[in-house]
């Protein structure tokens, strides 16, 4: 499955949250300095104190939960995009994912083309119980669950944000000329949240593990062919910046498995590039250490009190031990040759002269 997401897209909003967290938390500074010296002047507790801390619980919270969205903010946080990826496993190739993309004057945080038609994915991130029924929804969260969502973004009504994205993307592929099947999901992506009836709803309304068992279950009389779903694609690929929009469109256009080797060896050049990046970063600190160390060992007075030969070898108090004397080779002993064996040697002769007697 192709997954493209607009990272110009996604960089603007992590800047614009990050921006209300650091404004909530200066706001809560302020309110706890106004506080402290409401002590004297207990006027600054009610103009200033109060609103300043309500204001910076509301920016900070804000900020914190959108960018969580993105995957920022908390060890090994998935951002959502990651997460629709994750459960779409095993659809058919032909299925594209489209994330954070400006289509005429509406945003899309998720679009899913396939060969019959286009789905927009609306995900919500709020945790407690949903009731839904009706095309209406509410949220119940307890007071424990109130106070910590104190500030984050209200649930309002997902179907009637999503119909009206699916109208407006309907008739814009009209305006270009193309009748295509437009539908939508709604996803909740917290495990934690309990969905309670969910009956006559205008969109599907599921958790994120039950996803592809959604997106499997929608069926429109189209089905188009790889040429004619390249040419809906194109209409969206000309909302991107320019230069992903063209690798956007070589991608579209390789098989599968192309694609997929393209993007695992891309994936290993940023990991290989991060990974050299931080050994060059950490290279200079670990010559400057060695450097030190063999300075350290060459200056010590256990090695070279003198600081004339650094070869020196020291005893156990730190003084140089005088050089050892060589001692003198034992002169090897002159041995004289042994003497020729005659022929009465080891009684050789009085064996013959036994023999002649018989």
């Amino acid at each position: 499955m192709l997954v493209v997401t607009n990272q110009a897209t996604v960089q603007k909003r992590i800047q614009r949250n990050r921006l209300f967290f650091w404004a909530g938390v200066v706001c809560l500074i302020g309110s706890m300095a106004s506080l402290l010296l409401g002590a004297s002047i207990p006027q600054l507790v009610f103009i200033f104190g109060y609103p300043l801390l309500i204001l910076g619980v509301i920016l900070s919270k804000r900020g914190a939960f959108q960018n969580r969205r993105h995957g920022i903010g908390g060890y090994q946080i998935k951002s959502e995009e990651g997460n629709i990826e994750e459960e779409l496993k095993g659809v058919p190739p032909r299925y594209h994912l489209y994330n954070w993309v400006s289509i005429g004057n509406q945003n899309y945080e998720h679009l899913l083309v396939t060969p019959m038609g286009v789905l927009v994915l609306s995900v919500k991130p709020q945790i407690g119980k949903v009731k839904a029924g009706h095309d209406h929804f509410r949220l119940k969260q307890g007071p424990v669950g109130f106070i910590g969502s104190l500030g984050e973004p209200f649930l309002g009504n997902p179907a009637r944000e999503l119909a009206k994205q699916v109208k407006e993307l309907r008739s814009w592929f009209e305006q270009q000329g193309y009748e295509l099947p437009v539908d939508g999901i709604i996803v909740f992506s917290n495990a934690r949240t309990e969905i309670i009836g969910a009956e006559e709803m205008s969109f599907p309304v599921c958790h994120m593990h039950d996803l592809k068992l959604a997106v499997r279950g929608w069926e429109t009389e189209l089905n188009m062919s790889v040429g004619e779903q390249q040419e809906v694609e194109r209409l969206i690929i000309k909302n991107l910046p320019q230069d992903q929009a063209e690798k956007t469109e070589q991608l579209m256009t390789m098989p599968e498995f192309k694609r997929r080797a393209l993007l695992e060896a891309e994936q290993a050049e940023k990991t290989d590039k991060k990974q050299r990046k931080e050994r060059e970063k950490d290279k200079p600190a670990l010559e400057v250490a060695r450097e030190r160390a063999k300075a350290a060992r060459a200056n010590s007075p256990l090695n070279n009190p003198t600081g004339a030969n650094p070869n020196q070898k020291l005893g156990l108090n730190g003084k140089a031990l005088p050089p050892k004397a060589p001692k003198p080779r034992r002169a090897r002993r002159d041995i004289e040759p042994l003497p020729r064996i005659n022929a009465g040697a080891f009684g050789e002769r009085e064996r013959e002269q036994s023999k002649g007697k018989k």
